[in-house]
């Protein structure tokens, strides 16, 4: 099995690819999930959570990987930065917000060609988005995204994830796989497992204030609409409170604070979807979200544009290994330019 026939596999119709760092390979993952689904017969749609597909990193200056819509592939961009590329797109709409790089558009490709892919950041536009892509006709959905786009990754917006890593997230292989393997762990997290204080969860959450679920399993709402800048006063209030839910982002700082100031071992920390929660190790505090990630697959770059590079098996191997410790379960790593891969773990592993 490789990457396309686990996309396939899924089902998911959405799927946001999601780098960890600069140049780790998403575009590549990108482009090759587009062309191998096109050639299955899929129709593919292409958007992006902020910019991507410029043949100039605009933060590092390197040379980029293009996006290349297949024919027949819809996309989503902004006007302005069509250029070229606005000869091979059949424009069938255009949005009425207009932001940095003009009104967004919705195009049919007609013909090949390299397209700088611009869309929103928020969640609740990218998630309209995807659904006028869908509903043009596009199969299945592929969303660029990035850490500090995250919110192509939300369960609001995409049915799927895949986590793209690389040679360029560090100059130290084990580093890489620790950091890849947090993060998988981070957007792992589930539902907690009472069914009703779950239910309890998705209650207060709809009450866009921080709320603590009491012994009593009653719902304590406070007067915060955010945690961010309230993390001390917030939990003053935690008492002997089995679980707070937190509307919004979830800072570091609040995931800390939980640990030292509330009374009970086992206190909970609950958020709307991992994406929410940013934080860089574990908090030592439990964690459980709303809304789970359907996280399919890893794909790494074992190339940096600052020259380094590991062999792609080692890669491969050391990513699978470290997520499996960390998860307790395999998730499928992938190296989609040289083929290799891991997709039964440590104990067994299956390369290309």
């Amino acid at each position: 099995m490789n990457l396309v026939d686990l996309v396939e596999k899924s089902g998911a119709r959405s799927i946001a690819v999601v780098g960890t760092a600069k140049n780790v390979g998403k575009t590549v993952t990108m482009s090759y999930l587009a062309q191998e689904l096109a050639s299955r017969g899929l129709v593919l749609g292409l958007v992006s959570s902020g910019r991507d597909g410029e043949s100039i990193d605009s933060l590092t200056g390197e040379p980029k990987p293009s996006v290349v819509p297949p024919e027949g592939s819809w996309v989503a961009t902004a006007e302005g930065v069509l250029g070229e590329a606005a000869a091979f797109i059949e424009i069938v709409d255009v949005l009425e917000r207009v932001g940095l790089f003009g009104r967004l558009v919705v195009g049919r490709v007609v013909e090949q060609a390299p397209v700088e892919l611009v869309g929103p950041q928020s969640a609740r536009e990218l998630s309209a988005l995807v659904k006028k892509l869908l509903a043009f006709g596009a199969d299945v959905v592929l969303v660029d995204g990035a850490l500090d786009r995250r919110a192509a990754a939300s369960p609001k917006v995409t049915e799927a994830s895949i986590l793209a890593t690389g040679a360029s997230s560090s100059a130290n292989l084990k580093t890489i796989a620790e950091e890849i393997a947090f993060l998988t762990w981070l957007w792992s997290r589930v539902p907690p497992e009472s069914r009703l204080i779950e239910t309890l969860s998705r209650k207060a959450m709809a009450m866009n204030v921080v709320t603590f679920i009491d012994q009593e399993f009653l719902l304590r709402p406070t007067e915060y609409p955010t945690c961010l800048g309230f993390e001390e006063e917030i939990l003053e209030e935690s008492g002997d409170s089995i679980a707070v839910v937190v509307p919004g982002a979830v800072s570091e700082k609040f995931l800390s604070e939980a640990r030292a100031w509330t009374e009970r071992k086992d206190f909970a920390v609950i958020a709307r979807d991992a994406t929410c929660i940013f934080a860089a190790k574990d908090p030592g505090v439990k964690l459980h979200v709303i809304e789970p990630i359907n996280l399919l697959a890893i794909t790494v770059n074992p190339v940096s544009y600052r020259g380094m590079s590991y062999e792609p098996k080692e890669m491969v191997r050391t990513v699978s290994a470290a997520v499996r410790a960390a998860v307790g379960r395999t998730v499928p790593v992938f190296d989609v330019v040289s083929g290799e891969k891991s997709i039964r773990g440590v104990a067994g592993v299956a390369m290309g």
